[in-house]
C-alpha cells in the first residue's frame, strides 16, 4: 500500500487563513484545492475551495497558486458582500 504525504501550506489574505491542500491525482496531475478558515463568534468555520473538475496542473505549486486565487476571489466577495456570505 502506498501512502502519500502532502505538505499543506497556509497563507493569510485579508484576515482570513487559507490552507493550500492541492492533491496529486496522477503522476504530474495536480488538482487545486484549498480551505478557508474563518474564526467567528468563538467558532471555526472551514470553507472548501476546489478548482474546476477537469483542470489539472503539472506541479503542486501551480495548483496551489490557482487555489489561492480562487480563495482570494471568495474572500473578496465576502468582504464586499457579493457572494452571499457577506
Amino acid at each position: 500500500m502506498r501512502v502519500l504525504f502532502r505538505s499543506m501550506r497556509t497563507k493569510n489574505y485579508r484576515g482570513h487563513s487559507v490552507e493550500l491542500d492541492s492533491e496529486e491525482i496522477h503522476s504530474g496531475e495536480w488538482f487545486a484545492r484549498a480551505m478557508i478558515v474563518i474564526e467567528e463568534n468563538k467558532r471555526t468555520k472551514k470553507i472548501p475551495i476546489f478548482g474546476r473538475r477537469r483542470a489539472t496542473f503539472e506541479t503542486q505549486r501551480q495548483a496551489d497558486a490557482y487555489a489561492l486565487e480562487l480563495a482570494k476571489m471568495w474572500i473578496d466577495g465576502r468582504t464586499w458582500g457579493t457572494n452571499g456570505h457577506g
